[in-house]
């Protein structure tokens, strides 16, 4: 009989974290674990799950927020904690659970479940979170206390766990995330894509960013080069925009359109919104982008882009600087700065060949380092070596 893990997690989209967990899932069904997930509502998420034949439930979590750490959300806790407590026991109705696996520091109710079940816990880091300084220090004390292990997406997030809690390092797995694309490029699919988004001029060269539209993405400083690049005479670019933003967060939206409206490259702009074929978006471009402002934890469109071929131009910092191997598979570019990200894409628009050249070589580093089969076992060798210790 299969070990049961049981994953709890924040959401049900099809983000970053979101394909991690659904990664992990299925990537579990040919090892001696077997993946039980609990979320906190239905979605695109949700769907993949079942679709794949992991048992999946729609249950009460509780979040931790910047919003609990005021008196209001401090005195919800306790409820939400016990909401979610007998939810999980009712989902796993006296089964034994070999480890819990919180996938991100957004949930709390896994580790509390852990604690009182004396279940090994272990805690997968996707967030880097530097302010305000009562978050940047919480977190990573909550970490300490509430898991027995922890695994971290890359080295700045291992870094700023243990600069916070120098005693995590005892304890802490650095593991990349990986995919596994699994479907062949649709030819088909991918020409209508370059079409819609060219105006049937396929010579056209298509950058691409692709992410939650926020304050940290990156999307107005792409407004920016985009106007910087058109005024150089640059006025074949498309610049493709795939995402959508959290609930309540339209403004975002509102902020990108009116930007967008007032640039000399307004109509370079092409905007999508969030999209379950990812792959059609990698394949249709030339070029991907992740100009984020602040540092993120990882950079989960990075390795997809590279493995479909793509060169990346990325922000230098966060967890990208792991994933990117500059002027090799793309260029690392200074954060924030609207002038060095035009020149990056101008170099890769006037070079079909580099384009090429670090296209494969992403490819081949993505295949290299970045796979699903890594990632899944040695998440694995995590769990071996709780079950073994007992923590």
């Amino acid at each position: 009989m299969k070990k049961i893990i049981l994953f709890v997690h924040q959401g049900a989209e099809l983000y970053g974290s979101d394909k991690v967990l659904l990664n992990l899932a299925v990537g579990l069904a040919d090892s001696p674990y077997q993946a039980v997930v609990v979320v906190p509502l239905d979605g695109p998420l949700v769907t993949e799950l079942r679709r794949a034949g992991v048992e999946t439930h729609v249950v009460p979590v509780a979040k931790v927020s910047r919003a609990l750490f005021t008196p209001k959300g401090l005195l919800s806790l306790p409820g939400q904690l016990l909401r979610a407590g007998r939810a999980m026991s009712r989902v796993m109705a006296g089964r034994p659970v070999a480890v819990v696996h919180s996938n991100t520091l957004a949930v709390l109710s896994g580790a509390v479940w852990a604690a009182l079940h004396r279940v090994p816990h272990v805690w997968h880091v996707h967030e880097i979170l530097l302010k305000p300084n009562v978050v940047r220090w919480s977190f990573p004390l909550m970490v300490r206390l509430l898991s027995d292990r922890v695994v971290s997406n890359s080295s700045l997030t291992t870094a700023w766990l243990v600069d916070q809690q120098p005693r995590l390092a005892g304890r802490i797995a650095t593991i990349w995330n990986g995919i596994d694309r699994g479907v062949a490029p649709d030819a088909a699919r991918c020409a209508e894509l370059r079409a819609a988004v060219t105006a049937d001029r396929p010579q056209r060269l298509i950058a691409a960013l692709v992410g939650r539209i926020n304050h940290m993405k990156g999307h107005l400083l792409l407004v920016e080069a985009a106007g910087i690049l058109w005024r150089r005479g640059y006025h074949d670019l498309r610049f493709l925009v795939v995402g959508s933003f959290f609930a309540q967060q339209e403004h975002f939206l509102i902020g990108l359109q009116e930007a967008i409206a007032a640039s000399p490259a307004r109509d370079c702009f092409v905007l999508r919104g969030f999209t379950e074929s990812i792959w059609d978006v990698w394949d249709a471009c030339d070029v991907a982008l992740v100009p984020s402002t602040e540092p993120e934890a990882f950079g989960l469109v990075a390795i997809e882009a590279m493995c479909a071929g793509k060169p990346v131009v990325a922000a230098a910092h966060g967890g990208v600087l792991d994933i990117i191997a500059g002027e090799q598979t793309g260029f690392l570019v200074a954060p924030r700065d609207a002038v060095a990200l035009a020149d990056a894409i101008a170099r890769l628009a006037d070079d079909p060949a580099l384009r090429r050249r670090m296209g494969e070589a992403g490819r081949e580093r993505q295949a290299a380092l970045f796979s699903l089969q890594s990632q899944v076992g040695k998440t694995i060798e995590v769990y071996q070596q709780m079950l073994a210790t007992g923590k």
